[in-house]
């Protein structure tokens, strides 16, 4: 997307102009400049990827070479020393201090272009990602960086999978790796030349491109990856529509099949940096993460502000008595307000009524409690099932976010209500 920036730093003109000309030929930004000072201030402001130091400096050509080197630590740029002598002591001492290569000046314009090249190739290759082939977090990063330094305008997209980490325990280290690469290559195929595609994580992908294409992009990879999931899972699993990680005597939090979340924003004058950038992207995929279906969001205002209207509650249909007393009592004591039903008919007056955040419910009498389960599972609350019988698969199935195999420890059941009351 963006091209390779190179920094000649030379006090010969006529040098600069003509490595420039070949460069600026290969399709490089080039910039020159004749001392550390307004070396360091362009270093400071520009991601260069190559730096190219003459021996026509008035300083020596080591000794510059180690304070440019100490100068770019961070952002470790090529470094190609160029000049008159061929001396092995003087290319020694270049290397020493840091150059990665040492050139002489009587060098021809193809082979020059060439080993600039080929020392670029080498430095964007090592910035891949080893499974997918993109770049990496590092380059990531410095894209952003120079689109921000540029004036056009762009729209940024971060994709995440939703899901994602129980696919790799579930399914092993092969298939996530293949699910990865399936994805990098739908992404791919939907980019125009101009736009970049990173990744910031393993399995967090990062679009720069066109702002008139945000829309169309998004839409389109939520629809592809829709359409290619269920050749990651077995036919059982497509049936029940969720993955189950253990058996039937351990609690298990609901985990749906995979799904993509994707935000995006354009360039614009809140965000000043690639860190901003990055922490708007996630805020905004942040209620995409509780949908059950795959989607996108788009530059949409920050939500912020107090939260306090929304209710702390939570409706507990359990036949044990004493259970009910205890979980009311450990609720008061977390200011959680909670309601207890023992019968489908008060459960439903409770719930029109108080409509909860999250629901408890206990296996009960015969069926009752899949029932309710199976009435609510739609709304827009978070569903506990707690049970004496091991039917994971059928409670999960039933709509339940949650499953608790009884006896459970009261301070289990309460942290899952603190963590879904806090989303």
């Amino acid at each position: 997307m963006f091209k390779n920036q190179i920094l000649i730093i030379s006090d010969r003109k006529e040098l600069s102009i003509k490595y420039k000309k070949l460069l600026s030929a290969k399709g490089h930004e080039v910039l020159y400049t004749n001392d550390l000072s307004s070396a360091l201030s362009i270093l400071q402001k520009e991601e260069i990827e190559l730096i190219i130091i003459s021996d026509t400096i008035k300083e020596k050509l080591s000794s510059f070479i180690r304070k440019i080197r100490a100068l770019t630590y961070n952002s470790r740029p090529i470094i190609i020393a160029v000049s008159k002598s061929n001396d092995l002591e003087d290319k020694l001492s270049a290397l020493q201090e840091g150059a990665d290569d040492f050139l002489g000046e009587e060098i021809s314009k193809t082979e020059f272009q060439l080993r600039v090249l080929a020392h670029l190739r080498r430095y964007s290759e090592s910035f891949l990602n080893p499974v997918t082939r993109l770049a990496d977090k590092n380059i990531t990063i410095k894209t952003i960086k120079k689109s921000l330094n540029k004036e056009d305008n762009f729209a940024y997209l971060l994709i995440r999978i939703k899901g994602i980490e129980t696919y790799l325990k579930t399914h092993g280290q092969i298939a996530y790796e293949k699910l990865l690469q399936t994805l990098s290559a739908i992404i791919s195929s939907t980019l125009a030349d101009n736009d970049f595609i990173g990744q910031l994580q393993e399995d967090d992908f990062f679009l720069i491109t066109n702002p008139y294409q945000t829309e169309k992009l998004a839409s389109f990879l939520v629809f592809a990856f829709d359409n290619i999931i269920n050749k990651f899972y077995s036919k059982i699993e497509l049936e029940n529509n969720f993955v189950l990680k253990s058996s039937d005597n351990k609690e298990e939090k609901k985990e749906s099949l995979m799904k993509i979340n994707v935000s995006a924003l354009e360039k614009n004058e809140n965000e000043k940096n690639y860190r901003d950038i990055i922490n708007r992207l996630v805020e905004l995929i942040k209620p995409l993460q509780n949908k059950d279906i795959s989607s996108y969001i788009i530059d949409r205002v920050k939500l912020q502000g107090k939260t306090s209207n929304l209710k702390n509650n939570v409706l507990v249909f359990e036949l044990d008595s004493s259970l009910s007393y205890l979980l009311r009592s450990v609720c008061e004591i977390n200011s959680i307000e909670s309601y207890f039903a023992q019968s489908e008919t008060e459960f439903f007056e409770i719930y029109k009524k108080k409509s909860p955040r999250v629901v408890v419910i206990d296996w009960g009498d015969g069926k009752t409690g899949l029932n309710i389960a199976r009435k609510i599972a739609k709304d827009n609350i978070k569903l506990i099932f707690s049970s004496s019988y091991l039917n994971k698969k059928e409670i999960l199935k039933s709509g339940a976010d949650v499953y608790i195999p009884k006896p459970y420890e009261i301070d289990d059941m309460i942290s899952w209500i603190k963590k879904f009351l806090d989303q």
